[in-house]
């Protein structure tokens, strides 16, 4: 049985799989914070990249690429002037040597200006200082590099070189281009102001956003439809994140009131088993003409955050119809489904060991979408999280295979159940930013192997690819360097 989900309310019970014809999540790693943008015929989502450590250290930054919304690569790191694996000391107030690491997080929505691309990451410093930082790029592949000075120097600045100044005192940008070019940015605790050509400062005044709803609030994104701008911003966090929205005809800045209705058009779906759907952007395909809203899910809690994304649909006065969050998706976006046979969905697993199962419980406060029986606002609900070898050739990014701590040598073994002529095999390694080093093995019996692909030195990508494997009926990943687990193991 794959992922389950239980949620635990008086006299009812919830049971739901998910199920591999479905398309959330749609990438096979630990993101949040999704931003999606279009450059030609490719989808680039920049995010926060979790490693299962806490806040307190993150994955490098990574750009996740697909020509169809359903099959997502990323190939190295998009920022190398900042050392992410470093742990650097400083003084805690109370005056305590420690260690911590610069961390990336919400990069907000690439956008081109000329011909460079902009980011706009908040990079937290080892002692938890986190403002936000200008990038620029002449590709959406990157590398970035910081717009100004020459990197981040912990401790004294090297001389000859200068400290780059931050673009934001503060977290979470999100950037916007209205139809008369100009530029505006929008960020935590409801903070926005109009900025420069360039993106490297504030022009004007800085305004707090009116919004409906007055608790904390991060993750901002604005956007513009049919001559009416939309704030989209979060309240609560973590099981209980949500979004909610204003409306306005007048400006970016100004005139925003809220819809009528309901404003919170995305929460917690304890039906389709989907929590807190938080932080994240709503981006336009107009070979589509579809408005998706891509965002974080809660996951096993903590940094174990997935991306889900969702179609918005709009009622005739432009309020946004509410969305009910699930593991359907949106599916393939170019109408060019991929029709290739992947063998491994048939094919017998095994594994050299497993994780034990995980079960998390969480209080979900409900609303108009999952209302308790009772009249409460909040219901006590659990999820199992298994790790067996099946996941790794379900078809879904929201289940995976990782071996026990304790492995030494992590290996999966598929058995195809007859012999095929292979032409290419594809890992989603579980962390892949981390990167990872492994040996492919092909046999006819079982007895006899033959290795038929490699990647000795440990190498941060997804998928990893092995092709022109031949004939064979059993095949066998060897794990020698990264996180012991696989996402989707593919055979075509």
């Amino acid at each position: 049985m794959k992922t389950k989900f239980l949620i635990l309310i008086p006299f009812l019970f919830y049971s739901f799989t998910i199920h591999p014809q479905n398309f959330n999540p749609i990438i096979p790693d630990n993101i949040a914070d999704p931003s999606i943008s279009k450059f030609g015929d490719t989808y680039y989502l920049y995010g926060t990249t979790d490693i299962d450590r806490g806040l307190d250290e993150m994955g490098p930054p990574v750009v996740w690429k697909s020509k169809d919304f359903v099959n997502w690569s990323f190939e190295g790191t998009i920022l190398n002037e900042v050392n992410w694996n470093k742990p650097y000391m400083y003084t805690n107030p109370e005056g305590r040597k420690k260690y911590g690491y610069y961390r990336y997080w919400a990069p907000g929505r690439a956008i081109r200006q000329g011909n460079l691309y902009y980011l706009f990451p908040t990079i937290v410093s080892p002692d938890g200082n986190g403002p936000v930082y200008t990038l620029v790029s002449e590709s959406p592949d990157g590398p970035f590099r910081f717009q100004n000075g020459d990197g981040l120097f912990w401790g004294n600045v090297p001389e000859g070189k200068q400290q780059t100044q931050p673009f934001i005192p503060d977290i979470d940008v999100e950037p916007f281009i209205d139809d008369n070019g100009k530029n505006y940015v929008y960020w935590r605790h409801r903070k926005a102001a109009q900025v420069n050509n360039d993106f490297s400062g504030v022009e004007g005044d800085i305004i707090t956003m009116s919004t409906k709803r007055t608790q904390y609030s991060e993750g901002p994104t604005l956007f513009k439809r049919e001559g009416i701008y939309y704030y989209i911003y979060t309240q609560g966090g973590d099981q209980n994140y949500r979004n909610a929205y204003m409306m306005s005809s007048e400006g970016p800045l100004s005139g925003f009131k809220a819809p009528k209705g309901n404003d919170v058009f995305i929460s917690s779906s304890l039906e389709n088993g989907v929590w807190g759907p938080g932080h994240g952007n709503v981006f336009y395909d107009a070979d589509s003409n579809s408005y998706i809203f891509a965002y974080l899910e809660f996951g096993e809690g903590s940094t174990t955050r997935q991306v889900f994304a969702d179609r918005m649909e709009f009622n005739p006065d432009g309020t946004i119809q509410t969305i009910i969050p699930s593991f359907k998706g949106v599916g393939y976006l170019n109408n060019t489904p991929d029709t290739r046979i992947n063998w491994a969905l048939k094919a017998k697993v095994t594994a050299s060991s497993q994780k034990k199962e995980k079960m998390i419980t969480e209080k979900i406060e409900t609303n108009q979408h999952n209302p308790r029986p009772d009249g409460g606002s909040e219901v006590l609900a659990s999820r199992t999280f298994t790790y067996g070898p099946y996941n790794a050739v379900d078809g879904s990014n929201g289940t995976r295979w990782v071996a026990c701590g304790e492995d030494k040598t992590p290996y999966l073994t598929l058995d195809l159940g007859k012999i095929l002529n292979i032409k290419q095999c594809e890992m989603a390694f579980t962390h892949p930013a981390l990167g990872h080093a492994w040996i492919l093995e092909k046999s006819l019996d079982e007895n006899n192997w033959q290795v038929c692909g490699m990647q000795v030195e440990q190498v941060a990508r997804s998928p990893h690819i092995a092709t022109e494997i031949g004939e064979a009926r059993f095949l066998r990943i060897k794990i020698l360097k990264g996180n012991p687990g696989l996402w989707e193991f593919k055979v075509y």
